[in-house]
């Protein structure tokens, strides 16, 4: 038998017209923030992954406690949780996913297409995401000069991109393309992606497979 346990971890206090669509009222509300704890099973499975103490502190949340601190409370490990269902990527259901770091998230492909798509960086939407929580890796493609460089006299054999990694994204991959090369600059913050060069010789490998199919 499966035991479905609310768990508690802040609170905010705003108003009933701030909340609800097309509500004109300005009466008091107290929002309650929960995750879902579900026992019973071959291992606890988590129902939304609430957010860290940096939307905590920016949206005035008051009694916040980490999502992880209020699962363990109940005995149960953040490293220990190995399934969470995100219901949705509003920052309050997704952005403390960070917080479990050996789960595997299920999350509708429809839901991470809005969140990734053109209409989620409009004023309507993004104050209900934590941006940096949804991607952490940047994929860019720029086009470059299709002759042959020299610089002082000396040719320019490689075209090499350096690009940045920006606050909470933690993998830049860049293509350039130059001469008739394809050139790749892989760029990662040392926390995050501590051997970047494992990347680049996996990219190395896929195109080595790749130009073996096409020929």
């Amino acid at each position: 038998m499966y035991e479905v346990y609310a768990l508690k971890y802040g609170e905010r206090d705003t108003t009933m017209c701030q909340f609800f669509y097309r509500e004109h009222r300005h009466e008091p509300l107290t929002l309650h923030y929960f995750v879902w704890l579900i026992m019973g099973g071959p291992h606890p499975v988590l129902v939304d992954t609430g957010f860290r103490d940096d939307d905590a502190q920016a949206r005035g949340i008051k009694n916040y406690v980490s999502p992880a601190e209020v699962v363990e409370r109940f005995g149960v490990g953040a490293s220990d949780v190995p399934l969470c269902l995100i219901s949705h990527l509003h920052y309050d259901h997704w952005a403390g996913h960070t917080l479990f770091p050996k789960a595997q998230f299920w999350i509708q492909k429809d839901e991470v297409a809005f969140w990734t798509g053109r209409h989620a960086g409009t004023p309507a939407f993004r104050g209900s995401a934590n941006v940096p929580s949804l991607a952490n890796l940047v994929v860019s493609n720029v086009p470059g000069p299709p002759m042959t460089l020299f610089m002082a006299g000396a040719k320019i054999v490689h075209y090499y991109p350096v690009s940045i990694v920006t606050h909470g994204l933690g993998l830049n991959i860049t293509v350039n393309s130059y001469a008739g090369w394809l050139e790749f600059g892989v760029i990662a913050g040392k926390e995050i992606v501590p051997k970047v060069a494992t990347i680049a010789t996996g990219l190395n490998r896929a195109l080595n497979a790749l130009s073996k199919k096409l020929h």
